[in-house]
């Protein structure tokens, strides 16, 4: 059955990580096949010499509303364009108490690029009730999801819901709002697992390197500097900070930061967002190229933050999928369809690279 059957064959594709080529193959709906080369005249023949096969991205950091209105193809395609084969998805515990856990993770499997959730507790008065809920859903959380729980210091009840995510043995994914917050978070760590988010200059590096335990996180809106005029129209939290930052994180980002993520907030169903947050996935593979071209950084060790370091850090598995991409290819960013322009950063921006396909270990999907 299979000779019946018309492949896509894309010929003589660079790995740029190793320096080897392959070839890519792959019939209609099925598996990606790869081999040093394969017989021409079975389907389509694609010259791929000025074409990468890259891994699949692992975005640690995104939120989309898939709980009060599911998952939604436009919110998958942006990954995909960004080259994500698999992303964290904040899972606010207020929207979770709702549904059990099982059941909303039983809802957001299948979907390709992957998606896991994460449990988040949004910074409101509503928080105060999560210690005691946690108290009895521990087990399923650290059954159901990774051992982890996304945090806010500016939460009204930040400190009881931190100490409860540690008592419970769960990791803290915390962003602190202000630099005092931050401070009093490490000192009193105390050597108790904690990943810490948004790191926007060398100086804040150098405070969160002080929990012995923590690792650190930083997104490539942070690392570029942006159009005129955006940094200040951006609506986002933390926002951007002023060159001497972007450099000074840039020179510690090989070293001391953990894992590069987007900070992708979807907008709600109506198209509008309703709190701070940019849209960037869809352009998450270009920045890290353009990023690796501009600071001449390893494209190795920038892939490790966005693939193994992830997975490592939630306890989750590395994603499966690979990448064929146009490492050529040369974009003036303009916003998406439904993306305002201050949750567009890279508006503007030329940016290097285009994702062409992407794969997992069941299918191959054009981009």
């Amino acid at each position: 059955m299979m000779q019946n059957r018309l492949f896509t064959t894309v010929h003589d594709v660079l790995d740029p990580l190793t320096g080897f080529r392959h070839s890519l193959r792959w019939p209609a709906g099925g598996a990606l096949l790869r081999a040093d080369a394969w017989p021409k005249g079975q389907g389509r023949d694609i010259d791929g010499s000025h074409l990468w096969v890259l891994p699949a991205l692992y975005d640690a950091d995104a939120h989309l509303p898939m709980v009060p209105f599911g998952v939604r193809q436009s919110d998958l395609y942006r990954a995909m364009a960004g080259g994500i084969g698999q992303m964290n998805v904040a899972l606010p515990w207020q929207q979770a108490r709702l549904f059990t856990l099982r059941e909303l993770v039983n809802d957001s499997a299948g979907f390709f690029p992957a998606i896991v959730p994460v449990l988040s507790v949004s910074p409101n008065e509503d928080s105060r009730d999560f210690p005691q809920w946690l108290r009895q859903y521990a087990g399923e959380v650290k059954e159901c999801l990774p051992s982890v729980c996304k945090l806010y210091s500016y939460d009204p009840h930040f400190e009881r819901n931190l100490e409860a995510v540690w008592q419970a043995g769960l990791k803290a994914v915390v962003w602190n709002s202000t630099d005092e917050a931050l401070e009093r978070l490490v000192a009193n760590a105390s050597g108790r697992p904690l990943h810490l988010r948004h790191a926007v200059s060398a100086g804040m590096i150098a405070v969160m390197r002080r929990a012995r335990q923590a690792t650190l996180q930083s997104s490539p809106h942070f690392l570029l500097p942006l159009g005129e005029g955006k940094r200040e129209s951006l609506t986002v939290l933390p926002p951007p900070r002023a060159p001497e930052d972007i450099q000074s994180l840039a020179d510690s980002v090989l070293d001391q930061v953990d894992l590069l993520s987007s900070d992708h907030g979807a907008p709600h169903q109506s198209g509008v967002s309703v709190g701070p947050g940019l849209q960037t996935q869809q352009h998450f593979l270009p920045v890290l190229l353009t990023l690796c071209e501009r600071y001449s950084w390893p494209l190795e060790s920038i892939l490790a933050k966005v693939t193994r370091a992830p997975a490592k850090i939630f306890g989750t598995r590395v994603p499966q999928g690979v990448l064929l991409v146009d490492p050529d290819y040369r974009e003036t960013v303009a916003a998406w369809p439904n993306q305002a322009s201050d949750r567009a950063p890279y508006e503007g921006l030329e940016l290097t690279g285009r994702v062409l396909a992407i794969s997992n270990d069941r299918q191959v999907l054009l981009v």
